[in-house]
């Protein structure tokens, strides 16, 4: 098969030499194989039957078109059209010859009759211009028919074979019921082919323009594409919100020049250019596409730094003012507090403090409410040190939330007093997006000279103290191994950017089970062997990325990591459930979350089916508007989404009703008391009928004893995680397991079903 499949081209490839299609290569190719074979046939039957009549000129006659035949057949990949044309002046050749040495008139006739297959086996071969050639020149052997012309005067041929009319018609039969179709069959074959291929790549191109509308449309970015001749043939979302146009200017044919005529020459396709539209600036780039007809312009507003450019002077003759404000509160910053606290050590020998406050929710207040309000609390927070009678001195904006002031109390106890004096004040309720809203401030402490002599130094270990502060002990002072602490954790910090940047963070997965150790998903776990640190666990490195500010590298670094695992698995034909991954407050929080997210899926073909996002309650609660936007549309993408945790911290089954959750993971500290107490059984029972009620899928981490299962299974849980079933494998491990033992985890050594 292998041979035939190679000889006749049995794929849909071209060939390399000349560009025809093998198809048609192969259609050639069973032609005149079966007429060589035809030939050969004949050659044999007849031999004995020409010697014995005398009549070696149809022998000659045979091995001639058999030679003829093999040697176009030899020549057919190299030379396809002279052996196309050759095989169809063959057949005129077989033609003129039947009716030249049959004696039979009636029998010349039918021999005619192979002229009429040439317009078909052209159209196959040649196309359409030689079938019409073919189709006119049938006129001759039918003009011949109709007005019995004979030919076979003209050779002076008297007698003819005995079982000439059984050659003549049953090579007619051949060629028209078996030749011929074979090639026609393989014809069709490939134009079957053909359209799968065609439906497959349609199929393609709308996936690639489903996401090209959501890179472009929904990109934050206003954009433009305008063809070879001006003409704006499509824009997105925001290119109508900044230029103030409406949708039907791409039906309009409207010039790119007619809308922003500052756009023209050369300088709009070569380098980027600003341009000035409706009191703002906008910086255009300029960038080609696959398609030399089309370019898409890309605005990004540069008002801002163009009005810097433009009062330059002025701003310089400022500088020396604003150098201690911060540019957005327009409080005295970091380095008028570091001068003034400077020049206070060198004239003040006797001991102060120095106090850095910040409330202790001041990230969430961040990230609920917008920039403008979270000024406007810090700027009150600011009004009400200075007006505290108590005496808090040099108070200052030094950080993102952070205030710092000098306190000269004499002793520790008097400046307690004072700081939870000064945190009755800083508590009072905020007024931030028209409601009343609570803080609670913390204090961070550092003693001038016992902690430094240096204010800049100073004011970094009272911010450390600050990081020790918590609302059941408001005050931290510094002290060495807090401050070692502090290093060590900078230390991890460093070291986790750095192996982020370099990819170095592998991922371990768990599986997730029904009650008989079938997996219906996994657990994407990271996991981090540091060259310099050693194996690190997630709960040393994950607070600290989220403490300095690389979870989201770490959240981007997981879900790349998974995308080409999966695409991986696929390619081996692997089943893999569809795996979850954990996504922080930050995460969920980014504007661009979601095209990030589609983008990572897009670059390894992976489908989001494939994907279970698990949330924290915090990336909930911290902008419910949000949220419950971006999770209708991850759902409406396919996402599977998720609850992590629930159980910790204040949980809120009711709450949570208001999203659209899939699934709902009962923390394994609920888990762990059902086996010997009844009231956390209850409160489990009762926890995942109201999530029956929802139709949201509870499922039971931290599963560690058969005991475990047995109860769970019997409130009605369906899905199950824990070390009592399987422990987090690495991917290697997964594939060999299930190459093994197929996707079931269940302990046969301890429990054989679990009712």
């Amino acid at each position: 098969m292998h041979f035939i499949n190679r000889f006749f081209l049995l794929n849909e490839q071209c060939s390399t030499d000349n560009k025809i299609p093998n198809w048609r290569i192969s259609s050639l190719r069973i032609i005149l194989t079966s007429a060589m074979l035809l030939c050969l046939l004949v050659v044999i039957h007849t031999f004995n039957d020409a010697r014995i009549f005398n009549l070696f000129y149809v022998t000659a006659l045979s091995v001639g078109f058999f030679v003829a035949t093999s040697l176009l057949l030899i020549a057919s990949r190299h030379y396809y059209r002279i052996c196309s044309h050759g095989l169809l002046v063959s057949i005129v050749a077989a033609s003129a010859a039947i009716n030249l040495f049959i004696v039979d008139h009636e029998l010349a006739k039918v021999g005619s009759m192979y002229m009429y297959s040439c317009p078909l086996i052209a159209l196959m071969l040649l196309g359409f211009r030689v079938a019409l050639g073919y189709a006119i020149l049938n006129i001759v052997p039918f003009y011949m028919i109709i007005n019995n012309v004979e030919l076979s005067s003209l050779t002076r041929v008297s007698t003819q074979l005995p079982s000439a009319d059984w050659y003549i018609t049953g090579l007619i039969f051949l060629f028209f019921n078996i030749c011929i179709p074979l090639a026609v069959a393989r014809t069709i074959v490939a134009a079957k082919r053909l359209n799968k291929v065609i439906f497959h790549a349609n199929t393609q191109l709308k996936a690639k323009n489903d996401i090209y509308r959501t890179f472009f449309s929904e990109s934050n970015k206003a954009k433009l594409i305008v063809n070879q001749a001006g003409f704006v043939t499509d824009l997105n979302k925001r290119a109508l919100a900044v230029f103030g146009l409406h949708k039907q200017v791409k039906n309009n044919r409207y010039r790119l020049h007619d809308l922003l005529p500052q756009l023209n020459g050369k300088d709009a396709l070569n380098q980027e250019q600003v341009i000035n539209f409706n009191n703002t600036y906008q910086r255009v780039i300029s960038r080609p596409t696959n398609d030399a007809d089309y370019r898409v312009y890309e605005f990004f507003d540069c008002t801002q730094e163009q009005l810097i450019k433009k009062n330059l002077a002025a701003m310089e003759l400022e500088n020396k003012a604003l150098r201690y404000r911060d540019n957005d509160t327009r409080l005295p910053n970091r380095k008028w507090f570091e001068l003034q606290c400077q020049r206070l050590t060198t004239k003040y020998q006797q001991g102060f403090y120095i106090v850095v406050t910040q409330s202790a929710n001041s990230d969430y207040v961040h990230l609920k409410f917008t920039k403008h309000n979270a000024k406007a609390q810090i700027m009150t927070a600011f009004k009400r040190l200075k007006s505290n009678p108590k005496g808090a001195l040099l108070c200052a904006h030094v950080g993102r939330g952070k205030l710092a002031f000098i306190a000269g109390a004499k002793s520790q106890d008097e400046l307690n007093k004072l700081l939870y004096n000064i945190k009755d004040t800083l508590d009072e309720a905020y007024h931030l997006l028209g409601k009343k809203c609570s803080q609670s401030y913390l204090f961070g402490v550092a003693h001038f000279p016992e902690h430094g002599n240096d204010c800049p130094q100073l004011l970094s270990h009272a911010t450390q103290a600050l990081k020790k502060a918590h609302n059941a002990d408001p005050i931290g002072y510094y002290n060495k191994a807090n401050s070692q602490e502090f290093l060590k954790k900078y230390e991890i910090s460093m070291l986790l950017d750095e192996a982020l940047q370099q990819a170095e963070l592998n991922v371990d997965y768990q599986p997730k089970v029904t009650k008989d150790g079938n997996c219906i998903g996994l657990e994407a776990l990271a996991r981090w062997h540091s060259p310099i640190l050693g194996v690190v666990p997630p709960a040393t490195f994950v607070p600290i990325a989220e403490q300095y500010q690389l979870i989201n590298r770490l959240t981007d670094l997981i879900i790349q990591k998974v995308c080409a695992q999966l695409e991986e698995w696929a390619h081996t034909g692997l089943d893999v459930p569809p795996v979850a991954i954990n996504i922080s407050l930050r995460d969920f929080s980014q504007t661009n979350f979601m095209s990030k997210l589609v983008k990572y899926l897009a670059d390894f073909n992976v489908k989001p089916a494939q994907i279970e996002l698990e949330l924290t309650e915090t990336s909930l609660e911290a902008n419910q508007a949000h949220s419950l936007k971006l999770m209708k549309t991850l759902q409406a993408w396919g996402f599977i989404i998720s609850v992590d945790d629930f159980g910790v911290g204040y949980s809120n089954i009711a709450r949570l009703a208001e999203y659209p959750i899939n699934k709902l993971k009962l923390d394994r500290s609920l888990i762990s008391k059902i086996t010997h107490s009844s009231r956390q059984q209850s409160l489990v029972k009762a926890v995942h009928a109201m999530c029956h009620e929802l139709n949201i899928n509870c499922v039971a981490e931290g599963i560690e004893t058969y005991e475990q299962v047995v109860i769970m299974a019997e409130m009605g849980c369906k899905e199950f995680q824990g070390f009592f079933f399987a422990k987090p494998m690495t991917a290697d491990a997964y594939s060999q397991h299930v190459k093994q033992y197929g996707q079931t985890f269940n302990p046969q050594s301890r429990v054989t079903s679990v009712p």
